[in-house]
């Protein structure tokens, strides 16, 4: 069963219909620090983009971790023990590539909010690299890749810190950090990034 999400007062603005038919996990996603992004473009760091998405992709699981213990009484239990249930870590994967797909412009809804999200990061990814100095820029045909291939860990680890956010026993905290390193989810199968490189409406509906 998919979990309905409900807007909160915690979080305004990142609750919202997107406008087409989607299943329930991506009817509401959180991109409000995301959208953030719009104010004052050409001015803003690299390092804005990052944050943006860490924080959204934090928020995000968050929320639906709330509601996933609330549906499944013995998922806080095996959080505790160091295992995320293998029905959220499925969410996780669907959340991961949504924001992947957001940031790459392979989303593909139609709203206006959705698309200008690749034109904004393009735009403060190009205007960090023209202030390099020569030797150092990069192609702009590979900013996009550079960037997330940089920071997608820190956006899983993003993922793994709202989840244990409610965790008030460290060492579970860090059971948690541990055994669902970056590197670790990359090995299993289908590992993270080969699941994000799926057709987005595929993964959608299965």
């Amino acid at each position: 069963a998919e979990i309905e999400r409900e807007p909160t007062q915690q979080t305004p603005g990142c609750w919202g219909p997107l406008g087409m038919v989607r299943p329930p996990r991506r009817q509401k996603l959180c991109i409000n620090n995301i959208q953030y992004l719009n104010n004052n473009t050409e001015n803003k760091p690299e390092k804005d983009i990052k944050e943006a998405f860490i924080k959204c992709a934090a928020i995000e699981i968050y929320f639906w971790w709330l509601k996933y213990k609330n549906q499944n009484p013995t998922a806080e239990n095996e959080l505790k023990n160091g295992t995320i249930p293998d029905e959220f870590k499925r969410i996780m994967y669907y959340t991961y590539s949504d924001y992947k797909d957001m940031f790459f412009g392979t989303d593909i809804t139609n709203e206006n909010k959705i698309i200008t999200i690749k034109k904004n990061v393009t735009t403060i990814l190009k205007n960090e690299n023209n202030k390099k100095e020569k030797d150092k820029k990069k192609k702009d045909e590979e900013l996009l890749t550079n960037f997330w291939e940089e920071n997608k860990k820190l956006i899983w680890e993003g993922m793994i810190y709202g989840l244990t956010h409610d965790l008030t026993n460290e060492t579970e905290k860090n059971k948690i950090t541990d055994n669902s390193a970056y590197k670790d989810i990359t090995k299993l199968t289908p590992s993270l990034e080969e699941f994000a490189k799926r057709p987005q409406f595929l993964r959608w509906f299965t």
